[in-house]
């Protein structure tokens, strides 16, 4: 069977034999992604050419824009998961490599969530534990709110500033990365 990289876009011939429920996936030879296998009903003869179905692990990325901070392509994937600076007392799930004191260890929380059309929406809000400024697109982020955030907005946390990309925009992490490389900075907030 051949199945595409969500990833690099190769092309990869596999034996859907040597899968097992403890092996469903394989790796790129490329990119070396893991990329999960869900084998249709009733197996197809051995290499027989067809895409399969993908599921996504990966449904979105955090990308460093910010004049100040090394450029960062951060996954995302479906549910909850907190952004913050890099910490080892206080560890996240997305976290970003900066000097920045202003961003907090656990900075943001975005869920995101999977519709029935089959479209991912992107939910953000400061964790708790924030005690320092987020803005969106320029804009001050209320305590206690939860807005939806599409593909390209700019968040600044703390002092560094990211975009969000998304599968709508980009096909994968290089693709998402490139797009950003290519935009202007937006101005940062001064608090």
């Amino acid at each position: 069977m051949i199945v595409t990289c969500p990833s690099c876009n190769a092309r990869l011939r596999f034996n859907e034999k040597a899968l097992s429920s403890d092996n469903p996936s394989i790796q790129c030879v490329r990119c070396q992604e893991l990329i999960p296998i869900v084998l249709p009903s009733g197996s197809a003869p051995d290499f027989e050419e067809q895409t399969l179905i993908h599921h996504p692990t990966e449904v979105g990325w955090i990308i460093v824009h910010d004049e100040y901070t090394e450029v960062q392509t951060l996954p995302l994937t479906l549910g909850l998961q907190t952004i913050g600076r890099a910490s080892v007392s206080k560890p996240c799930e997305v976290m970003i490599q900066t000097q920045d004191r202003y961003m907090s260890r656990q900075h943001l929380t975005i869920e995101v969530v999977k519709t029935k059309e089959g479209s991912y929406k992107y939910w953000l809000s400061e964790h708790p534990s924030c005690t320092n400024p987020t803005f969106i697109n320029t804009h001050p982020l209320q305590k206690s709110t939860t807005l939806e955030i599409i593909d390209g907005a700019t968040l600044q946390l703390g002092k560094t500033k990211v975009v969000l990309k998304t599968l709508s925009t980009a096909q994968n992490a290089r693709k998402a990365t490139e797009e950003v490389a290519h935009s202007d900075y937006l101005q940062t907030v001064l608090f």
